[in-house]
């Protein structure tokens, strides 16, 4: 990262919690470890359909923790599919809940060996509970603040949101970077906002995305300490 850069926004949702991966990739993977045979398109539409649901219904409660979130989630989606097992949701649900427990532990070096340096905070399209997830994780020591789209009342990739945020922080957007899976709700507006920019590009939702150039682009969080 450049000298310059004194604070950092990180996403949450397939950044910090997958390293990457997209969350319909997680779940296609452990549909297949679970013997559920389902056609792309039918996981994209689920997907989709689980989303609009969690974001609009008020289906998910502000101290739910991450367990009880995918377990909500996967029910949403094997229903879509027509699928009617609390016990397979079940089971899926805990094993998405130890991928995310895995990953997020492997993070925590990176971002405590980056919080001695930089500022550092925490911007997600989510459900209105990730501050209790992020203090069920035991991340909150890591960043200043936590920015929950649902209870802020706005959404990436809202340019505006990113210069609110740079105002919280105090910092001039051209000191600040941003660190997401998503081109289209991280990378792309921090471009606009005039801040730096690190795509963690490992599995997107968009297939197109292979094929955007950028200049930053990480395949795992632990190559922000050797990033230049």
């Amino acid at each position: 990262m450049k000298q310059s850069v004194k604070g950092l926004i990180f996403d949450f949702g397939g950044t910090i919690d997958t390293n990457g991966y997209h969350w319909s990739e997680v779940i296609r993977q452990e549909y297949e470890c679970h013997n559920v045979r389902v056609a792309e398109e039918d996981l994209r539409e689920a997907f989709r359909n689980a989303e609009i649901s969690l974001g609009h219904n008020n289906i998910i409660l502000p101290e739910d923790t991450y367990l009880k979130t995918l377990e909500k989630k996967i029910s949403i989606h094997l229903k879509y599919l027509n699928i009617i097992d609390l016990s397979l949701s079940k089971r899926i649900a805990a094993d998405c809940y130890a991928h995310v427990v895995t990953t997020v532990e492997a993070a925590k070096p990176v971002l405590e060996a980056l919080r001695s340096d930089y500022q550092m905070v925490i911007v997600s399209n989510f459900y209105g509970n990730l501050a209790t997830i992020i203090a069920e994780l035991g991340l909150t020591r890591y960043f200043r603040r936590v920015f929950d789209s649902t209870v802020c009342g706005v959404r990436k990739p809202s340019v505006q949101w990113f210069f609110d945020v740079a105002a919280y922080m105090g910092l001039q957007p051209k000191e600040i970077a941003v660190i997401g899976d998503s081109y289209k709700n991280d990378i792309a507006p921090a471009i606009e906002a005039g801040m730096e920019s690190i795509w963690l590009r490992v599995k997107s939702w968009n297939k197109e995305d292979i094929e955007i150039q950028h200049p930053h682009i990480i395949t795992s969080l632990a190559s922000l300490l050797t990033t230049g």
